[in-house]
């Protein structure tokens, strides 16, 4: 699988997932695949329109996320902190 198809299957799942119950970690899981191709992409010219989809992809995600869960649920991919 190409990696642009990695990240937006990811997403896609998550968009269209229904159940809330489930949304949460479809909503990390694809931050998580947005965000290594954006490492692997490390700002390169010739994918600028990829980069931009994948951020604007990032900002729906953390709304999705903020309307159907919660401003109590953290937005950004799972991590422990104190």
């Amino acid at each position: 699988m190409a990696p642009t198809s990695s990240w937006k299957m990811a997403y896609k799942a998550a968009v269209l997932e229904p159940n809330s119950i489930l949304l949460e970690n479809r909503i990390s899981t694809a931050q998580e695949v947005m965000l290594q191709r954006l490492r692997e992409l490390n700002g390169s010219q010739k994918n600028r329109g990829e980069i931009r989809a994948i951020q604007k992809a990032i900002r729906t995600l953390a709304v999705i996320k903020w309307e159907r869960l919660g401003p109590a649920v953290r937005i950004g991919p799972s991590s422990t902190s104190n």
